[in-house]
C-alpha cells in the first residue's frame, strides 16, 4: 500500500484457481473487512470453481474477469454469476 501511495484498492482479483486459491482469497477477505480493498473477485473461474468459491466464502466474489466478446458470450458462466449477484468483467471484449 505503502508503494502505491494509497491506504486501499479497489479491486482485488485472483488471476486463476491454482494452488492455494481458498487460503488467497481468505487473506483477500480479511483485506476487504479491513477497508483495504473495496471490492474483491476472481478472474478466469469456470462456473464450477466460481460455485466453490462462492459457497465456502464469507463475501462472494462482486466479479469474476471471463474473455467475453460475441464469439465468447459465457451464457452458463452468466446465469451462475447472475444467481450470487458477481458482475462478469470482461477482459478481450474486442475478440483480442
Amino acid at each position: 500500500m505503502k508503494k502505491l501511495k494509497t491506504d486501499y484498492v479497489d479491486l482485488l482479483l485472483i488471476h486463476q484457481p491454482f494452488g492455494d486459491y481458498y487460503g488467497t482469497y481468505r487473506a483477500m477477505e480479511e483485506a476487504y473487512k479491513a477497508g483495504k480493498a473495496r471490492a474483491i473477485g476472481v478472474s478466469n473461474f469456470y462456473p464450477d470453481r466460481y460455485i466453490d468459491i462462492a459457497h465456502f466464502a464469507e463475501v462472494v466474489p462482486a466479479v469474476n474477469q471471463v474473455e467475453t466478446h460475441v464469439f465468447q458470450q459465457q451464457k452458463v458462466a452468466r446465469e451462475y454469476l447472475a444467481k450470487h449477484n458477481t458482475q462478469i468483467m470482461s477482459w478481450g471484449p474486442f475478440a483480442e
